[in-house]
């Protein structure tokens, strides 16, 4: 289970890595005469020169298991998915387009692909919040089938997209999922 004391003693950790890094950007920049302005050593820092990483790591690193779906029954599925989506939203990931997943498919294809793309290893806390949309990349036929609005799905068609028939979700996740305030 968490221990919210160990995740902020890692994430402070990792904050103050960043900003030391940060900052050794900025002064080999100004010894050689270009510009230190934060922002724009920030960005560099955090889209090309933080290690990379998995949020499958991540959550290790916090102490949040993701196992293997096949193996529990459904009631620890149900558990595993609460835990996993908490840790998660601790690391400042939000899922999002979950409905057409059953918690065992969910938690399947968390593991099986989607927590284990490389990503940056940015701490929590410093404002940025990595958003997962679990309704598909080239093929939006989820989405468009149980996520997308009717107005979405006649824009969809107007622009000469194949519109999947209307499904009902399997589950009703997505309205309880963890959001930052901002975004609640």
């Amino acid at each position: 289970m968490f221990h919210p004391d160990r995740i902020e003693r890692i994430m402070r950790r990792k904050r103050q890595a960043r900003r030391e890094a940060i900052e050794r950007l900025r002064a080999r920049a100004r010894s050689q005469g270009g510009s230190d302005d934060p922002g724009l050593w920030t960005l560099i820092h955090d889209l090309e020169r933080a290690a990379p990483t998995t949020n499958l790591a991540q959550l290790a690193e916090i102490g949040v298991e993701v196992p293997i779906e096949f193996v529990l029954d459904d009631a620890e599925v149900a558990e595993a998915v609460e835990e996993v989506v908490e840790g998660l939203f601790r690391l400042d990931v939000c899922l999002r387009h979950t409905d057409h997943l059953d918690d065992r498919s969910l938690l399947r294809t968390l593991r099986g692909t989607v927590l284990r793309e490389t990503i940056r290893d940015l701490p929590s806390g410093i404002g940025v919040v990595e958003w997962i949309d679990l309704s598909g990349g080239e093929d939006r036929s989820a989405y468009l089938s149980v996520h997308a609005s009717d107005e979405s799905r006649r824009a969809a068609s107007e622009r000469g997209q194949w519109i999947p028939g209307r499904l009902r979700p399997l589950v009703d996740r997505d309205r309880h999922l963890p959001r930052p305030q901002e975004h609640a």
